[in-house]
This record gives C-alpha cells, sequence and structure tokens, in this order.
C-alpha cells in the first residue's frame, strides 16, 4: 500500500551502541562481539520507493512533515543480546528469563522516524540535524546516552548524498537513575547516509525480510577519548 506524503529526505542510519564494564575494557576483549557486521536484516528497503513493513511503520516516532530516517541495528540478534549481557556482566542462566529480556527489547526497537528539517533542528538520539546547504549533523551530549565527561554541542558533519559518515564515541557512567553504580562504559557508534529526496513510501507485508550490507567505504569521526 503506497501512503500518499509529500517529497521527503531520506537518511539511513545504522547503529551500533553498546554498554561494558571494565573487565572488557581492552577492545580486543569485545572485538568478537560488538565488530560491525557486513549484512545485517532490517524491516526496510530502499527501491523506487521506500519500503517499510506494516509492523515497523506502526511504531513510527514523529509525523512526516519532510524527513524520513530509517534505523538499523548492528546488534539486533538473540546472540547479540547475549553477548551484551555478558559484556554488562548480567548474564543469567534462565534461558527463558533472556528470551523474554530479548522480546522485550525487540518491541522497544524503532525502525522508522519521522520529522521536520527545514528551519528546524531535529532531536534524534545523541545527535541533531539541520538543513543547510547540506544536512548538518551536531552532538547532541547527554549523560544517560553518552556518559561523561560532558561534551559540547556542536557540528560534527555534513551529509552529502550517498557520502556515509561513521561517528564514534564514548563515555562512561558511574551513577544510574537511583544512585552510584560500578562504572559503565558506553560506545555509540552509528554511519549516517543521506539518500536524497525520495517521494514514495509504500507498506509491505510484515511477513516480508530485507537485508542491508553494511557501507564500506565511508568517512570516519572519531570522538573517542578512551577512557579510563
Amino acid at each position: 500500500m503506497k501512503l500518499k506524503t509529500p517529497p521527503f529526505h531520506l537518511l539511513q542510519i545504522f547503529t551500533n551502541v553498546y554498554e561494558y564494564g571494565k573487565a572488557y575494557k581492552n577492545y580486543e576483549s569485545r572485538k568478537e562481539d560488538v565488530k560491525w557486521k557486513k549484512q545485517i536484516r532490517s524491516e526496510s528497503a530502499i527501491e523506487e520507493n521506500v519500503l517499510i513493513r506494516k509492523d515497523c511503520y506502526a511504531k513510527r516516532t514523529g509525523i512526516l512533515e519532510d524527513v524520513v530516517i530509517l534505523v538499523d541495528h548492528n546488534l539486533d540478534t538473540y546472540q547479540d543480546f547475549l553477548n551484551l549481557q555478558k559484556l554488562k556482566g548480567q548474564s543469567d542462566e534462565d534461558n527463558n528469563w533472556n528470551q523474554l529480556k530479548y522480546r522485550d527489547q525487540q518491541k522497544e526497537k524503532k525502525g522508522i522516524f519521522l520529522g521536520k528539517l527545514q528551519d528546524h533542528f531535529l532531536n534524534f538520539e545523541i545527535f541533531q540535524f539541520k538543513l543547510g546547504e547540506e544536512i548538518e549533523v551536531y552532538l547532541n551530549w547527554d549523560y544517560w546516552k553518552v556518559g561523561g565527561p560532558e561534551r559540547a554541542a556542536h557540528k560534527i558533519a555534513e551529509l552529502k548524498r550517498h557520502k556515509p559518515v561513521e561517528i564514534k564515541i564514548d563515555g562512561k557512567r558511574d551513577f544510574s537513575a537511583t544512585g552510584r553504580r560500578a562504572r559503565t562504559f558506553i560506545e555509540n557508534n552509528y554511519i549516517l547516509e543521506y539518500k536524497g529526496v525520495m517521494e514514495g513510501l509504500e507498506l509491505v507485508e510484515e511477513t516480508r525480510g530485507f537485508i542491508k550490507g553494511i557501507p564500506e567505504e565511508i568517512k570516519e569521526i572519531n570522538l573517542m577519548k578512551y577512557l579510563k
């Protein structure tokens, strides 16, 4: 079913975001669990129109004015979930509990974000987007999403059509919402690609699945501080 939409800017974002404890501070100790894959499964595809599974579109965030952001997660399988629990020191032998927790996390993940770019800062996770001559990307620091130390808001990239950019940033947290806790490290890795202006958004059946390749020829913006 094709939706009636105005022309819109299309952004494709791949996320690779995770937390880990002190035991895995050495990157080599966690590399196999968190490295970018070559291909990942997806609920959307970019063809002549943008194809979105109905169940994915039902969980959309925002209202479409002039931008659609497709979001795909590098760490998305049940095995990825178990690996990430291990990195956080939260492994559990109860397979039923693990399966339940994994399904709950999957329900919370969103694959499409709608919004407005023209004359407007658009907030998305740890970024703000603004439409200038190019799509400008600003860091929008948040303690809970990025961790300390605090980073000043500033422009970190400009997105040009079909020129993907990888942004890497790390941080640490010594507190939870309820008080002090064991130090946790956070690594945010995003690949952002501007696909241009599209005019068609089409919903497809929930049984349909897609595969997307992770871009390999990318410009890297490294904001890592390699914290102690």
